[in-house]
């Protein structure tokens, strides 16, 4: 056991008679890594972007509550009353008249 794993260190393993299987095993562990490597690295960028968007979808959000709001005021009608009165238009004093139309069939 000891013997093994002073060879380990020493690394003789990579220089002896059949260390080719040994090389293409080590070089195939490198690309893994690398792979492995590149596609956290990828994960991490989609999640920044992910965060990024989740932070604007919420300020336009915001900004839609906040117009709908200033929309809704401007419509009540005493703003349009008010609004309308500078240009002389007043609101009715009577009710509408309903009008109905029968027809002979």
């Amino acid at each position: 056991m000891k013997l093994g794993f002073i060879k380990l260190l020493k690394g003789t393993f990579l220089v002896q008679e059949g260390a080719s299987k040994n090389w293409r095993f080590i070089l195939f562990v490198f690309f893994l890594a690398g792979l492995m490597i590149t596609a956290s690295h990828k994960v991490d960028q989609k999640v920044i972007q992910i965060a990024k968007a989740n932070n604007e979808l919420q300020s336009v959000r915001s900004e839609f509550v906040s117009l709908r709001e200033q929309v809704m005021h401007k419509r009540m009608e005493t703003q349009l009353a008010s609004k309308l009165q500078s240009h002389g238009i007043f609101p009715p004093d009577k009710a509408a008249i309903k009008i109905i139309v029968q027809t002979n069939e």
